[in-house]
């Protein structure tokens, strides 16, 4: 079974057209929804989509908190329930149009964990049909194919990091494992930092404080900054 993770939190209108194109996927796919409490119109919309999901072979799954969670904690639940029933599993985020040929491909390359590659430009984004060879070293965590023997050995994303620097610790760990993660030429559409952009100032700046805070754990965690030359030594 091909499992679909996509966290979400407001934007309903992004998230909308992100489902959108997971079910215009060319293989068959189910979808598991974290709703990390919502306080827009996503709970009345993920409702309708839970009577509308009609497809062959398909499941759809919504987990709803009224408090929120962070993505790590959403991430965690959300594989730890797909790798019951699955061998791998695509996690996007809810900002985000895909291709139809995305999760095959993405499958097709055979790696442990394997991304495409965001384009914040919507027009004609979804480049050829063929994609170019060639690997990029460094993923990109908000479209990324993980396999159960990748998650079984790395173990679940730090949820001290509730909800930034999680992606980079697990790279790290991925790397300190042996295991290659990375980038494909193979693109998809994201609205960048879409939960960021459609909260109100009060939210905005709760993120903000989360996103420091969680910043300073990776820090005491490896010594370096993300971003840093000291934080691209660790993959050397």
């Amino acid at each position: 079974m091909n499992w679909v993770l996509m966290p979400v939190h407001n934007a309903v209108e992004l998230t909308k057209r992100a489902v959108q194109s997971i079910q215009e996927q060319d293989i068959p796919v189910s979808l598991f929804i974290v709703d990390d409490a919502s306080t827009d119109d996503t709970p009345l919309y993920l409702n309708k989509l839970l009577g509308e999901w009609s497809r062959m072979d398909s499941v759809i799954r919504v987990r709803c908190f009224n408090s929120p969670i962070g993505v790590s904690k959403a991430w965690n639940l959300g594989l730890d329930y797909i790798f019951k029933h699955a061998a791998h599993a695509l996690v996007v985020n809810n900002d985000v149009l895909l291709r139809p040929d995305t999760y095959r491909k993405l499958l097709a390359e055979g790696g442990q964990f394997v991304t495409a590659v965001g384009n914040s430009v919507e027009e004609n984004w979804q480049g050829s049909e063929e994609i170019a060879p060639g690997r990029r070293p460094h993923p990109d965590f908000s479209c990324f194919m993980i396999r159960r023997t990748a998650w079984t050995y790395v173990g679940k994303f730090d949820e001290e990091m509730v909800m930034y620097a999680s992606d980079a610790d697990f790279h790290v760990r991925l790397h300190q494992h042996g295991i290659e993660a990375y980038c494909i030429n193979l693109p998809f559409y994201h609205y960048a930092s879409g939960t960021l952009k459609t909260s109100t100032p009060e939210e905005r700046d709760r993120i903000q404080r989360q996103a420091d805070s969680d910043r300073e754990t990776f820090f005491r965690k490896y010594g370096v900054s993300i971003g840093s030359p000291a934080y691209y030594e660790l993959f050397k």
